[in-house]
């Protein structure tokens, strides 16, 4: 049997390379995976769920692409909340978004990085030096931060939805198979990771991101991602595998990307410039500027259907095969995914004895660059 520790109620700690950050967090460990839903980083979401609805920046109605306005709980954000939408920490952001819609990233990262102590909001040493410079310089103030905070009432509004954050917690540990995710990617890569943090708000909307860092000899990894949501029109074993995907296409670029950062200059030479819209076009080319970009996406969510395929019966794989492939071309307009994930299929199962997704890419952008000259 598993052992799995859940800390709800109690203190939780971080551990930050030597010290430690407590809050009351409401977080599940398991094994090498740690699945949260941090105090600050929430507050950061629910600021954000604050912002003007209309700016649109690069292309992108910003609030669209990082706020859940359906389900139940942005509802409730907003009742107790909307009174303060004129807080000089809403106002910071609508002109930090007003620059441009990739300014959620420092945003959310600076809540990350930051931690209840007592009544104030201090920052934590998880990250890196040089990251945790780089975001601040980025970010709106954590003072700012504290005093929405305090006005607001924050911390009694996080303990009524305590239970509520358990509960999509234990969802998402159940339906997103990262143990097993983990174990397949190392098999197939040659990076290895400490530990995976699975960072989820309720409020997150279809806008998904990670990062990684090494320190002192620990690998760790960040997925920060959305709930889990079940369309009762699908089987549970569809919709996990949906969600799957979620998380994975996250995870997957932890390994994917030092591959494919070996390849780089002729990655973005087959996939960027003049040779782009054969691969992207539309919100995939306002999004992802560079061939590299494209590729790295191309192949994660490739890698997800591989994975997937030893998962999964036949008819389950065809299914998620389709609702994905659709994804990428129809809504994504990654307008070759349907004929990348064919070929990629073929090479790896007619792989040799012995040879690892990471032996693939010179088959693999080998393929690519044919398919520019047709």
């Amino acid at each position: 049997m598993r052992k799995v520790l859940i800390l709800i109620f109690g203190i939780c700690a971080s551990e930050c390379f030597g010290q430690i950050k407590k809050d009351n967090s409401v977080i599940i460990v398991e094994n090498k995976v740690t699945y949260e839903i941090p105090m600050a980083y929430e507050l950061m979401h629910i600021a954000m769920a604050l912002t003007d609805t209309t700016i649109v920046s690069n292309g992108y109605n910003v609030y669209n692409e990082i706020i859940d306005k359906k389900c139940a709980y942005y509802g409730e954000v907003i009742q107790h909340f909307g009174q303060y939408k004129n807080h000089k920490l809403i106002k910071q952001l609508n002109k930090s978004f007003s620059k441009s819609a990739n300014n959620y990233l420092p945003h959310l990262q600076i809540g990350y990085n930051s931690v209840f102590s007592k009544n104030d909001i201090k920052r934590n040493l998880y990250f890196p030096f040089i990251r945790r410079v780089a975001y601040s310089i980025k970010s709106v103030n954590r003072k700012a931060l504290q005093d929405f905070a305090a006005a607001s009432n924050f911390k009694q509004f996080y303990d009524k939805h305590r239970n509520l954050y358990t509960f999509l917690l234990q969802e998402v540990q159940l339906n997103a198979n990262v143990n097993k995710q983990q174990a397949w990617l190392e098999k197939e890569f040659p990076n290895t990771y400490t530990n995976y943090h699975i960072v989820v708000s309720p409020l997150m909307g279809g806008t998904h991101f990670t990062t990684r860092f090494s320190r002192k000899g620990k690998n760790k990894c960040f997925m920060y991602v959305s709930k889990f949501d079940s369309d009762p029109k699908q089987p549970p074993s569809i919709n996990a595998a949906k969600y799957t995907g979620i998380v994975m296409t996250e995870i997957d670029h932890n390994y994917v990307n030092p591959i494919s950062d070996r390849y780089k200059k002729e990655i973005n030479e087959i996939f960027g410039e003049i040779n782009r819209p054969k691969w992207a076009n539309g919100s995939a080319s306002d999004s992802y500027k560079s061939g590299y970009k494209v590729f790295n996406e191309y192949l994660t969510h490739g890698v997800y259907l591989l994975f997937t395929s030893q998962q999964l019966t036949d008819y389950e794989q065809q299914t998620i095969e389709k609702m994905r492939i659709s994804l990428m071309e129809n809504r994504r307009k990654f307008i070759k995914f349907g004929d990348f994930y064919t070929t990629l299929k073929k090479i790896y199962n007619q792989r040799k004895a012995g040879e690892t997704m990471a032996d693939l890419y010179p088959q693999i952008i080998e393929w690519c660059k044919a398919e520019n000259s047709k």
